[in-house]
């Protein structure tokens, strides 16, 4: 699961920073990501994942690593949810 989560994330980020590689421990603002393009990109993490991203996490995801280690846990936390319910 987190080869898949890393693979659509670092695709998401590739695409909307227009890079062709990135490095999952470089800080994402040395490839140009701003504010406006930050916002964007959660948004669509969250719909595409289903999982809510707080203003918090959103701020601590600072590399390709963090976020894929974010959306992760994320993920985790919602199947935990998802189990407990049923």
């Amino acid at each position: 699961m987190t080869h898949d989560v890393f693979e659509i994330i670092d695709g998401l980020f590739r695409n909307r920073l227009q890079v062709p590689e990135l490095n999952p421990d470089v800080p994402l603002v040395d490839y140009g990501l701003d504010s406006v393009r930050s916002i964007d990109l959660v948004v669509e993490m969250e719909n595409r994942f289903g999982v809510p991203i707080s203003d918090e996490q959103a701020a601590s995801m600072l590399t390709l690593r963090d976020v894929v280690d974010q959306v992760t846990a994320s993920l985790t936390v919602r199947a935990g949810q998802g189990e407990s319910a049923a």
